[in-house]
């Protein structure tokens, strides 16, 4: 259902996509969603492990943040039909979904990011 919802985004979404903008380098983007368990499973998990690190949530149900992560997919390649959340982006890596193998991506990617105190898990 989420993948659906996704597509059906695309259309609008990607007429309302700006122009790239400078991102902070040390930030990780969670896309995520209201219902999604995957989602709710990341988030407790970086609040568990990571709460001292840039994590900011991206729920693509408000402002711009459905066309950012179009943005992001177009970036990585990552096919229309598979698209889901949560998406992770960590620099120039990505962690798509929540699960065993999304968590040890995370955490081998998040060793190229520092902890900041000034900055805990904003919405």
């Amino acid at each position: 259902m989420k993948k659906i919802f996704i597509s059906l985004m695309l259309a609008v979404s990607v007429l309302l996509s700006g122009c790239s903008k400078k991102e902070p380098e040390n930030r990780i983007y969670v896309f995520s969603q209201p219902g999604c368990q995957h989602c709710e499973h990341a988030k407790e998990y970086f609040n568990r492990y990571y709460k001292n690190y840039d994590i900011k949530e991206m729920n693509i149900h408000e402002g711009n943040n459905m066309g950012d992560l179009l943005q992001y997919a177009r970036k990585y390649k990552i096919p229309q039909q598979d698209l889901g959340t949560p998406l992770i982006i960590m620099g120039n890596n990505y962690v798509m979904g929540w699960g065993d193998q999304q968590q040890k991506d995370f955490n081998r990617y998040i060793k190229n990011f520092k902890p900041t105190q000034a900055h805990q898990n904003k919405s």
